[in-house]
């Protein structure tokens, strides 16, 4: 297991007061509630589209939710398009790519990156992502680590991917990110009629960059229970 210690302060929210950490901690809250409620503890982060804000939200939820001694596992399984690598200025030469093509011990594909939180970058990228996502050494890594943390937050693509109907499947429920003012109503309709039809379940929509008022450059979030 790596040990890094660094953070991007433009993704992740480190304040311990101020609005954003406080809807952060709203949401950490209702997720445990439901997740303790519903014995839910691999959770997959999918959006209805391409630049929604997905990794940040899930890297923040994921470092609020070690800072309250959950134990958290983050996993880039976004192979298309991966980026939770970059607030944690991580390296992404080698990782869950290079684990699925048997190059790598799982071991050495989780990397520490704060007290109780761990990330497994994404790796090179694949030409056939839809394929290693199949293989049953996928579902393996997830299940073998079931045990050993409170939460794995799984980073999707879009819904409307087959990788993300594969990915659902082996997680025990779904978070979807939506980015406000861009995501219409249809398309988030769409986004969970998607995930229904193929029996993903779903704790709840986050509504990701709210500005509060017309010139406030700050983004804050809201989470509703699905």
């Amino acid at each position: 297991m790596v040990i890094k210690k660094q953070y991007s302060e433009r993704q992740l929210i480190k304040k311990e007061k101020g609005v954003i950490p406080e809807q952060m901690r709203n949401i950490r809250t209702n997720i445990q509630y439901l997740a303790d409620k519903r014995n839910l503890k691999v959770i997959m982060v999918t959006s209805c589209r391409q630049g929604e804000g997905k990794s940040s939200a899930i890297v923040n939820l994921a470092y609020f939710m070690a800072k309250n001694n959950k134990k958290v596992l983050v996993i880039d399984s976004d192979l298309r398009l991966p980026t939770i690598h970059k607030p944690f200025q991580l390296q992404n030469f080698s990782g869950l790519t290079d684990f699925l093509n048997e190059l790598m011990d799982e071991k050495e594909t989780i990397q520490q990156v704060a007290e109780n939180l761990d990330v497994v970058t994404s790796g090179p990228l694949p030409y056939n992502p839809t394929e290693l996502l199949s293989k049953k050494r996928f579902k393996n890594f997830i299940d073998t680590h079931r045990v050993d943390y409170d939460f794995i937050f799984v980073d999707a693509p879009p819904s409307g991917l087959a990788d993300s109907k594969i990915i659902g499947s082996v997680c025990d429920s779904t978070i979807i990110i939506v980015e406000n003012g861009k995501t219409t109503k249809n398309q988030l309709k769409t986004c969970i009629d998607t995930c229904k039809m193929q029996n993903i379940d779903i704790i709840g929509v986050i509504r990701n960059k709210i500005r509060k008022k017309k010139h406030d450059s700050n983004y804050y979030y809201n989470y509703v229970k699905e």
